[in-house]
């Protein structure tokens, strides 16, 4: 720690003697001398695990588990690319007070694992459609990169250039990062040389209302993508750096320019997730993982395990890979391993082989699993999974609220995949985004779903789903409405003429429709409820109409199954059914005092569905934690119902 000392005195001892080749006299000053206004030193002795003290501008929070690691002189902090990145201490209106308007400089030494399409050294941004402010240093799967939004960009307010170096990303390299802009001027600085430069942002940079300070990630409302890697002293100034200082600071450290890439040993060659199935069809499956390093990846598949042909994966992205197995047969067993083959190396990982089939046609039974809400709890949801497992469904419906926190990558790999894996390997999911998801690119990244992904319907047999994000709109005006209103009314055509082999109608979304859960819609301890979520009630009128079957929604973690519903009134047939299968792992919660009308059966605690199909028989059973059944009924429909 001693030479640390003396290489941090150095350091602010060169800023503070070349501040002249800074800016010019005539550049805006919000304060004499180029100090930063945020400054941090990734040191153990600035750091008890929780919080990450300045040198100046805001602490940073950590999350997650870290490492401080020597390097060069120095020391540096280790990101898993999981889930520990560190963010700024207060409310964003007061971190947003310190952050450069005019002009800005932010300097920091990064070493990169793994690239991503979207990468994070520090940001202050949101980057979602057309909310687009603020700015971030980073990289993607080949340079480095540094994006900015200005109210007088030339391209319209609100956009973020992203202007990408020329220097390919070594992994595991030292690289000393820069990014500056003068209001008039972006560039980029590696290894203190220009390394780009852009004219299209103007004016003052463009900040959002409701924003985060990030170290480590690039991170908004609904992305957050850790970095693997290392990282040194980071600094933010509100001036623009001239080329100078950028090669002056460069040469102070130039050192660690020349170290030996050194990467994660805690990251071995292995499995992130495991293979999992996506999207079965009755002539195709996706087999789709995500490895810990840059990798080559087959799937080996046939009739029987001795295989027979091999497909190579496409590239999601580095580390996540999905195969498209095409021109299979229907209703046939299939068995299929994974070979991954590391970039650079020989060395080689085969996946235990498994097994699937592709979907039934109409005249043959079939059976499915419903699972919702198996947020942060493995042990719940792994215990459900193998339950389910046991009686060999074809795939599984999930009502969304997969994960606790979409945006942390560190609950889909070691909470929702590892603990659903001896399911998912050989039935494939078919999900839709709930609350919990926050619509985060993880979800996306991770299903293999039709465009455009948060809604779209499959066919199973003599069965069509529809899969909604109640997250969104879905009133009449709404594009899921419409998009579902055509589907029933071509499906409705196709019934009249004989042209369909579709009996059964379902759909999903997170939201319940009809809930007597004590307190979401209203305390029916002291008062009333509104008995569901009314934004939703809507789409009811759509089932009523084509005659939907049932719906399956989570959000409410317990199970609850009503009467036939039409236009609103229990019917004794001829209705719809809707259920609230959220006890997939969440914490529980329970009915009201209160007994609604349309409440069939209701009951606490974790559990799945289980819904086997023969033709106008339709047999629907819940089971607890321990495998034991306490829901049951049969439901029978002929070919000339709708």
């Amino acid at each position: 720690m001693q030479g640390l000392a003396c290489f941090s005195k150095l350091c602010i001892s060169t800023v503070l003697s070349v501040w002249a080749c800074f800016v010019n006299c005539d550049l805006v000053w919000a304060h004499e001398g180029p100090d930063p206004r945020c400054s941090w030193l990734f040191d153990a002795s600035r750091t008890d695990q929780r919080v990450l003290k300045s040198l100046a501008g805001p602490d940073l929070n950590c999350e997650g588990d870290f490492r401080v690691e020597s390097a060069g002189r120095g020391t540096c902090l280790r990101f898993d690319g999981l889930n520990n990145a560190l963010r700024g201490e207060g409310d964003w209106s007061s971190i947003r007070k310190l952050l450069p308007t005019d002009a800005l400089t932010v300097s920091a030494w990064v070493s990169v694992d793994e690239t991503l399409p979207f990468g994070g050294v520090i940001s202050a941004f949101q980057d979602n459609g057309d909310a687009e402010s603020g700015w971030m240093l980073g990289y993607n799967q080949e340079a480095f990169v540094f994006g900015l939004s200005t109210v007088g960009a030339d391209d319209g307010d609100g956009k973020l250039t992203y202007l990408s170096g020329k220097t390919p990303i070594v992994r595991g390299k030292w690289y000393h990062l820069c990014g500056v802009y003068d209001g008039q001027v972006m560039q980029i600085w590696v290894d203190g040389q220009l390394d780009g430069e852009s004219s299209i942002q103007s004016g003052k940079i463009l900040y959002p209302e409701e924003g985060k300070l990030v170290v480590g990630a690039y991170s908004d409302s609904n992305e957050h993508f850790v970095l693997s890697g290392r990282l040194s002293q980071i600094a933010i100034y509100d001036l623009a750096a001239k080329p100078a200082w950028v090669a002056h600071e460069f040469e102070h450290q130039k050192d660690w320019a020349t170290l030996p890439p050194v990467l994660d040993p805690s990251r071995d060659f292995q499995f992130l997730v495991k293979p999992y199935l996506q999207f079965g069809t009755k002539d195709s499956m996706c087999v789709a993982c995500e490895v810990s390093r840059p990798s080559r990846i087959s799937v080996r598949y046939g009739e029987t395990a001795k295989f027979g042909q091999e497909v190579e994966c496409r590239t999601v992205d580095k580390l996540h890979h999905a195969a498209d197995l095409l021109g299979l047969k229907p209703e046939t067993g299939y068995f299929y391993q994974v070979v991954v083959k590391e970039d650079g190396s020989d060395r080689e990982i085969v996946a235990e082989h498994s097994s699937f089939q592709t979907a039934s046609l109409p005249e043959t039974p079939f059976a499915f699993a419903v699972m919702g809400d198996t947020q942060g709890n493995p042990e719940v949801n792994g215990r459900l999974a193998k339950h389910a497992w046991a009686l060999r469904p074809n795939f599984t419906i999930i009502p969304g609220d997969l994960v606790d926190d979409g945006l942390k990558k560190d609950q889909w790999v070691h909470e929702f995949f590892a603990s659903m894996n001896p399911l998912f390997s050989r039935a494939p999911f078919y999900p839709v985004l709930g609350n919990h998801e926050r619509n985060a690119d993880h979800y996306y990244r991770y299903m293999e779903l039709p465009p455009p992904e948060y809604y779209y319907s499959f066919e199973y047999g003599n069965a069509k789903f529809f899969m909604l994000d109640s997250n969104k709109k879905v009133g009449p005006e709404s594009e899921q409405y419409q998009w579902m209103e055509a589907e029933l009314k071509q499906l409705a055509l196709e019934r009249s003429a004989g042209k369909s082999g579709i009996l059964w109608t379902f759909v999903s979304y997170h939201h319940p429709s009809y809930s007597s859960d004590e307190d979401d819609y209203g305390n029916l301890w002291k008062g009333k409820s509104t008995w569901g979520d009314q934004r939703i009630r809507p789409l009811c009128e759509l089932f009523d109409k084509y005659g939907v079957d049932i719906i399956w929604n989570g959000h409410i973690h317990s199970y609850e199954r009503t009467w036939p519903i039409h236009q609103g009134k229990v019917v004794e047939s001829g209705g719809t059914v809707y259920m609230v299968t959220g006890g997939g792992g969440g914490g529980l919660e329970q009915a009201g005092p209160i007994r609604p009308p349309f409440q069939n059966n209701v009951k606490r605690g974790h559990h799945f569905v289980f819904v086997s199909i023969n033709g106008g028989t339709l047999e629907l059973k819940a089971y607890d934690l321990e495998g034991m059944l306490f829901d049951q009924i049969v439901y029978r429909k002929s070919r000339s119902q709708p």
